[in-house]
């Protein structure tokens, strides 16, 4: 409220309006003064180097004119020269002594006009009571413009003191992409903005990506681009300004060139301000916060500072956020390691372990999209998906998606064909991979910004036998320490597998012939136990066959050892081609086999001596083989395998007696 002793009489304001024409002129010329006395102060040395002083002056001497007097629309004058004088720094000490300054160059105007002493007298009294009334208004104005920028640094603040509660309210609980949802949020509600995203960018990377946004024109965003290139408009945009300075960047008004390729849908949104900052972390990435006004508000003075301030408090967070979720994402990996190891420790097979191990990996960890395991196909470009758990498992389980051929788009591209291909472990960033757009346009829910895979090997092979792949839709998810996990996983695996080799050869060695590889003793000891549950089970009988070559010394001393035993492997192949499925041939020592075969009809018998008769009459070209067999067969003869095998081998050497009779040798 005006204080009455201020206010002018009619007469005051009447001999003012007399006067206004000369003051006005007096008034304008005081524009040079004041920007005079700007500069005898060091405080404001850096106004004078960041304004033009010609627009400078205009804009006081329109000002101070103004107070002498007020034309139409003077009160936005007015206003604006109590913007200005803030935006410049100076206090209410300081608008007091320009006032006095103000005055007392006004009132040597009016001692140099020549009119009656009254009326000087009563012109300077009404002069000093205008000023002394427009320095009452410009000192409230000036105390509710700092109340107001006060109350919107308190926003700024309240939103950055909001967010840094976020670290003890969440912990390790939120992911990456949900808190930078709330901050964008948070900053929304408690700065009053009607827009706020949050991107970033790998240094590589041409465009952003607009991870979180928050307020009523998020659509605004839809199909938005902003890119890190400042050669092109998308790039040179606010947001492009601050990514490319590295410094905080305002515009508050949308009315200018750099922002053409985004004006039309700003409009449609009622946008027409906006507040850029722009950080990098340590992992190199950089980082954008935009902010929005709606048209007609501004951004407070000096919000270079609070947007300074808020990007640091949301560097540390992010820091912060990223840093607990590899701790938690290592420490689950942890646990999934030690379950399968635990799991490795029983020795199973490999099926068993890819698909435990696909399994346990996806149970344990979090943000892994999908987990599967792939073999070669001997018979075929495409790899076999033989384990996969998490989302698009069926579709690996099922389709031909993985070729080992570099020059199939994009089959033949993927982490897990490069993987097996170069045998080494394969990172990749798919989303930044152009021929996988396609390929995800058909099967979206496969869509992944990051991928690994390694391959796993068998000693004594020297291309990986099977490769296990991970993939996340986070891009930052294979971090070194992640890569060494996996690692040691893949080796557990490894060492898993040889172990089981190691037993199953371990155990085949105990039941085949180390020359030949048939079957021994002991296995066909068993195998005819099964047999003959076979054979009574579909009422036919079971022959028992013995045989040796009648030959086999005279080649052994013609061609010596080695031959011979290149002799026995040779005829231990072809009785194993002949055999039908269920029959078995073994090997008993030296030159002596054994078999088991099911049958119905007794001239099956004589087909196989005759088969194996061709066969063996050709197997070497150096010597014609001859060989006796004898037959037993069970239960006509005998129910127990050694009387089956004493009838068999009297039937052999009987003969042997009438081959000799028989048969000439040859060398």
């Amino acid at each position: 409220m005006i204080p009455k002793f201020i206010e002018l009489s009619k007469e005051e304001n009447e001999i003012i309006g007399k006067y206004s024409s000369v003051l006005e002129k007096r008034a304008d010329a005081f524009s040079d003064k004041f920007i005079e006395w700007l500069k005898t102060n060091k405080r404001f040395s850096h106004i004078l180097e960041k304004y033009p002083h010609d627009k400078m002056r205009k804009g006081i001497s329109i000002g101070y004119k103004s107070i002498i007097a007020p034309s139409k629309g003077w009160e936005e004058n007015f206003k604006h020269l109590s913007e200005v004088h803030y935006a410049i720094g100076l206090s209410s000490d300081d608008l007091i002594e320009v006032y006095d300054m103000y005055f007392d160059d006004i009132g040597d105007g009016i001692e140099a006009l020549e009119i009656d002493p009254s009326e000087k007298l009563m012109l300077k009294c009404a002069i000093r009571k205008r000023l002394e009334k427009e320095m009452f208004d410009h000192i409230n104005a000036f105390q509710e413009l700092q109340k107001r920028v006060l109350e919107d640094r308190e926003r700024f603040y309240k939103a950055i003191t909001d967010i840094s509660k976020m670290i003890n309210e969440y912990e390790d609980n939120i992911s990456l992409d949900n808190m930078l949802r709330e901050i964008a949020t948070i900053v929304v509600l408690d700065i009053d903005l009607d827009l706020v995203w949050i991107g970033n960018a790998k240094p590589q990377d041409k465009w952003m990506n607009i991870i979180a946004s928050a307020g009523k024109a998020t659509g605004y965003l839809k199909d938005i681009k902003i890119s890190l290139d400042p050669s092109i408009p998308e790039g040179r945009g606010p947001a492009g300004i601050a990514l490319m300075t590295g410094k905080p960047y305002v515009l508050n008004d949308f009315d200018v060139t750099i922002f053409n390729p985004w004006k039309e849908r700003a409009d449609a949104y009622n946008l027409g301000g906006s507040a850029n900052v722009s950080f990098k972390t340590r992992d190199g990435t950089i980082w954008n916060i935009s902010m929005y006004n709606e048209k007609g508000k501004k951004f407070p003075e000096k919000i270079e500072d609070l947007l300074t301030d808020l990007s640091i408090e949301i560097r540390f967070l992010i820091e912060h956020n990223k840093k607990e979720q590899e701790l938690k994402k290592l420490r689950n990996y942890e646990r999934a390691l030690v379950k399968i190891q635990r799991l490795l420790i029983k020795n199973p097979p490999p099926e068993m372990i890819y698909n435990s191990v696909v399994r346990i990996i996806n149970a344990y960890t979090e943000n892994s999209h999908t987990i599967h395991i792939t073999v070669p196909d001997p018979n075929s470009e495409w790899m076999k998906t033989v384990a996969a758990a998490g989302e698009g498992a069926n579709i690996f389980l099922n389709s031909r998606l993985i070729s080992t051929d570099p020059q199939r788009f994009p089959q033949g591209q993927f982490s897990t064909s490069k993987c097996f291909r170069e045998g080494r472990v394969v990172i990749m960033n798919p989303q930044n991979e152009p021929q996988f757009v396609k390929f995800w346009e058909i099967h979206p829910e496969l869509s992944i910004r990051s991928v690994g895979s390694w391959p796993i090997f068998e000693k004594g092979i020297k291309n990986p036998v099977a490769v296990l792949t991970i993939g996340s839709r986070d891009p930052d998810y294979f971090s070194e320490d992640l890569i060494t996990l996996v690692d040691q996983t893949v080796s557990s695996i490894e060492m898993a597998i040889d172990q089981y080799r190691s037993k199953e050869k371990i155990e085949w060695m105990g039941f085949h012939d180390p020359l030949t590889g048939l079957p021994n003793r002991s296995f066909f000891e068993q195998s005819f136990q099964n047999a003959i549950k076979r054979a009574d089970r579909e009422k036919k009988n079971l022959g028992i066959g013995l045989m040796d070559i009648d030959n086999f010394k005279e080649y052994n001393d013609t061609f010596g050892h080695i031959a011979g035993d290149e002799l026995l492997k040779r005829i231990g192949l072809s009785l194993s081609a002949i055999l039908r499925g269920g029959d078995v041939v073994a090997r008993l020592g030296g030159d002596e086999f054994i078999l088991h075969v099911i049958f119905d009809d007794p001239k099956e018998l004589d087909s196989i001596t005759a088969r194996i008769r061709k066969k063996l009459s050709s197997i070497d070209d150096k010597m014609t083989i001859y060989f006796s067999i004898g037959w037993a067969v069970y239960p006509l003869e005998s129910k127990e395998l050694y009387e089956l095998i004493d009838i068999a081998d009297k039937r052999m050497y009987d003969q042997k007696r009438i081959a000799k009779k028989t048969f000439k040798r040859e060398v």
